[in-house]
């Protein structure tokens, strides 16, 4: 999620995107005037240039599988600890189709912003693409007020593709909403990164033992990185940052066989949360890790056929369910008999081992590389937000310094990074993912629909549902998690 969030703020970042998106290599288009001459079924010539080089279906469900599985992965056996083994399994399916018809909702967004396309094929009775020309608006009068949304003045230079939705949903205040969530959203980012830094360090045995001298050096290379006129090279780290997870699950994997066995599997645990703080702050940590709303733009305009982003999505969030089961319930059932996870998964390392030391400075490293891929783009909306040219070196250096000082200075009084991630995923997340889209898309309706208060159709009342559900989830989880939050804090 982290990189991606970088990627569709600014296009610094966007190289990012655009090699998790596309896949490291091109897809080369060969047949011919059969590729990039191709017509519509209804004759008219359409010009698939940027087609010629898209994502295919299951290049495009790894990628989102590689979104996923980020940082926030090393918090998914507390969000087990605390949802209980039962209420996890079925929790993570329900996240991930609550995820999958959301983005639906972005998509059917997007449609009402296009309603000339030609018609495309369809995965679902749901989903929808800007290839494909939404059903019968009705009147008239619908139409000319369609006509007048696609004549609207469009939104500000460099909007994104999500932010362009809320625009024409709601209007300037919609699009400052997003831009303010997200602005949120990358800094609380920042301090959970200088959170999981300290975390690590404070495990290790060259530790200073003090949590202000500690967080200094890597807070430094974060300041001193996110400074660089081009941050397009830590893109190349991304590799490095998954194979560096993976190591740390297979020697987790591997100490809690040698402590325990096989012997987890046949012990009690919880099956339930044993209250609604538990469950929220399961909640949290599972819709932080996946997601995908926010950015399903972004992967339909990468595919080489976008009408098929339904099928991405199945697949994408079907791995993603897969993987977080073992990486959640399966890391938690081995170490139950030994530890409880009342924080991140490298706790549950020893501390006196060379390959525990080894993963820890692993990913030190990896979440310094990877933290300035946040920094530079939450630096330039502040920048432009005060008016900031691009000639003003100095002034931009000094916003980024101090952004930097500021989540460093946050993140020494900060609760564990459980937490952070925890809160993050039941505020912030979840208003961009699960409330925001349903709204836009009755807002949307609305505006090209007259007689859409009076004749909701089945899609309508689902909307309407999910946006209550929504809102309704994030004011309840939220709270939930701040007090817990304020709770560790004092501990």
């Amino acid at each position: 999620m982290v990189a991606i969030i970088a990627a569709e703020q600014q296009p610094l970042v966007k190289l990012e995107l655009d090699r998790r998106a596309q896949g490291e290599d091109e897809i080369s288009c060969t047949g011919g005037k059969e590729s990039c001459n191709a017509e519509s079924d209804d004759g008219s010539a359409i010009n698939r240039n940027n087609k010629c080089h898209g994502s295919s279906v299951v290049q495009t469900a790894l990628n989102m599988t590689k979104m996923c599985m980020g940082t926030g992965t090393l918090a998914l056996p507390f969000a087990a600890e605390k949802g209980g083994l039962i209420f996890n399994v079925v929790g993570l399916a329900l996240i991930a189709v609550w995820n999958y018809y959301c983005a639906n909702c972005v998509l059917r967004c997007w449609d009402c912003l296009h309603p000339r396309i030609k018609r495309g094929d369809l995965d679902s009775d749901v989903e929808r693409s800007s290839t494909r020309q939404p059903q019968d608006y009705g009147s008239a009068e619908d139409q000319e007020k369609l006509q007048q949304l696609d004549n609207r003045k469009p939104p500000p230079v460099g909007t994104t593709s999500y932010a362009s939705v809320a625009w024409y949903a709601a209007g300037p205040a919609g699009l400052l909403v997003v831009d303010l969530l997200m602005l949120l959203l990358m800094v609380m980012l920042i301090i959970a990164y200088e959170v999981a830094m300290i975390s690590f360090i404070d495990d290790m045995p060259i530790t200073t033992g003090s949590r202000k001298i500690d967080i200094i050096i890597p807070s430094v290379i974060v300041a001193l990185l996110s400074c660089s006129p081009d941050v397009s090279f830590l893109s190349k780290f991304s590799i490095i940052g998954l194979l560096a997870l993976a190591l740390s699950f297979i020697v987790i994997v591997w100490q809690g066989l040698v402590e325990n066995g096989l012997a987890g599997f046949q012990s009690t645990m919880n099956l339930w949360p044993k209250n609604l703080t538990d469950a929220s702050s399961w909640f949290g940590v599972v819709v932080f890790g996946y997601g995908i709303v926010p950015f399903i733009l972004n992967f339909h305009e990468s595919m080489k056929t976008p009408k098929h982003i339904g099928l991405a999505m199945k697949m994408g969030l079907i791995l993603v369910f897969f993987a977080y089961i073992v990486i959640s319930s399966g890391v938690r059932i081995l170490f139950s008999p030994s530890h409880s996870f009342d924080g991140d998964v490298l706790q549950a390392l020893p501390t006196n081992s060379w390959l525990a030391l080894i993963v820890r400075l692993l990913m030190t490293f990896v979440v310094a590389m990877t933290a300035p891929l946040i920094v530079v783009p939450c630096g330039e909306m502040i920048e432009g937000k005060l008016g900031i040219g691009l000639d003003d070196v100095r002034k931009r250096i000094a916003v980024r310094v101090l952004l930097c000082m500021l989540c460093m200075i946050v993140s020494e009084h900060a609760p564990g990074f459980v937490h952070v991630v925890s809160f993050i995923g039941c505020f912030c997340a979840s208003i961009i993912g699960f409330v925001l889209p349903p709204l836009f898309c009755i807002q949307l309706r609305h505006n090209t629909r007259k007689d859409n208060v009076t004749k909701m159709d089945f899609i309508s009342c689902c909307d309407v549902g999910a946006l209550v559900i929504g809102i309704i989830t994030t004011i309840l989880t939220s709270t939930m998690t701040f007090g817990e939050m304020r709770k560790s804090q004092q501990q």
